[in-house]
């Protein structure tokens, strides 16, 4: 992955990083939950993300030469944390979507025509992405995907059908992912793979939103894609190696929804704190009593060795040569976080009582939210599996078709 700058050794927190949080903070204070409630129901959240803009966090990690602050993911990870410890629900989401599938993918993969088109609008917030990859049959099997796309003289056309897709109704690009050479063909299975940039607008493109019971600030569809055409110069990176380069944007991906856990599991325990200092039951607080006490002191320690490791892993993003490394530790963070956030509302929501079911103290929208980073990006399953094969050498688990 191509890098930026290299940042601090023992991941030092600079002067620069603490204005950058401090930044955060400041966007963060200007939104209640009333408005991450709204944004959670279909508003859209114009006013956040200019503010975003403004301050430069859309272009953290985009070089200079397009617009951005050429900095690198370890910044860019913080933000999203610090926004989401403030009470910016589904914070991540939008960052990913747009900064993480657009910005870092053309960064390190896109033409200079891609390049000079998109991350510019990116960094001031006027263009926005969504990303297709998961396909109804396939699910965390990618090279198993059936969408294609058939080479006709400079075109290639496009057939096939997406499911889970963030974000469609308001992207202005979307970055796909189809087989150019059938699997059978393929030298790997992992090959024959191509990313494309798709106007989501197509006529031969149907997105259908799908009914999701969980508070999130993009709707997700289920796209398909029906002879849908693209030129060549729409390819993004090496024809044929789609799913290698998917890599380089897939770590990342976790890595801002591991940072949103942090963050929101962070926000949902101050809650707590809050409420058991101030919750009178038999004359003294419940924060009083240990039953209450030990299991936010508890969960709070395991966000900090949580957030430690994703920490670590941001570090590795932008400072590990090796692909192989970088994914052992985001897999790992991502598992640990997402655990960690999840478990840290579900204690938030147990010391509020009764109340932490009600939508005015918005910590069971918390639980809601977080309880979907168990299972996207990347499910638990998975980066157990993962982390048993790839850094513990044990036999793969699960078959390859």
């Amino acid at each position: 992955m191509t890098t930026t700058q290299s940042t601090p050794p023992a991941f030092e927190d600079t002067d620069e990083l603490d204005l950058i949080r401090k930044t955060a903070r400041d966007i963060a204070a200007d939104y209640d939950d009333d408005y991450w409630l709204d944004v959670s129901e279909g508003k859209e959240p114009t006013e956040f993300w200019n503010d975003c803009a403004e301050a430069g966090f859309l272009g953290t990690a985009i070089p200079e030469e397009h617009g951005g602050e050429g900095m690198g993911f370890w910044e860019l990870s913080a933000i999203v944390e610090e926004l989401a410890t403030h009470g910016c629900l589904g914070v991540e989401m939008l960052y990913v979507v747009t900064v993480c599938f657009g910005g870092i993918t053309l960064t390190n993969y896109g033409s200079d025509e891609q390049q000079d088109e998109w991350l510019p609008r990116i960094c001031d917030g006027d263009a926005n992405f969504c990303m297709a990859l998961t396909e109804p049959d396939a699910g965390h099997n990618a090279p198993n995907m059936t969408t294609s796309a058939e080479q006709d003289g400079d075109e290639f056309v496009i057939d096939g059908t997406k499911q889970w897709i963030s974000g469609v109704e308001r992207a202005d690009q979307m970055l796909l992912v189809a087989r150019t050479t059938p699997k059978e063909e393929a030298p790997k299975r992992t090959q024959g793979v191509t990313l494309f940039l798709v106007d989501p607008q197509d006529a031969n493109l149907e997105a259908r939103e799908l009914d999701v019971g969980i508070p999130t600030p993009e709707k997700q569809f289920e796209v398909s894609l029906d002879g849908v055409r693209v030129h060549e110069d729409d390819i993004v990176g090496t024809k044929g190696m789609g799913l290698y380069q998917l890599f380089d944007t897939v770590n990342p991906e976790r890595l801002l929804g591991a940072s949103g856990a942090i963050g929101v599991g962070k926000c949902a325990l101050n809650r707590a704190i809050d409420y058991a200092n101030e919750r009178e039951v038999f004359d003294e607080p419940i924060g009083a009593h240990q039953a209450v006490q030990h299991p936010i002191a508890e969960d709070w320690s395991r966000l900090e060795a949580a957030r430690m490791l994703v920490r670590k892993a941001a570090w590795a993003i932008d400072n590990e040569p090796d692909p192989k490394e970088r994914a052992k530790i985001a897999n790992m963070a991502k598992l640990r976080a997402s655990e960690a956030g999840h478990d840290a509302t579900d204690v938030a929501v147990q010391t509020h009582g009764g109340n932490g079911f009600s939508r005015d103290y918005t910590v069971i929208e918390m639980w809601k939210g977080t309880r979907l980073g168990k299972v996207a990006p990347g499910s638990t399953e998975m980066m157990r599996n993962h982390i048993a094969e790839h850094t513990l050498d044990l036999p793969r688990s699960y078959a390859n078709d």
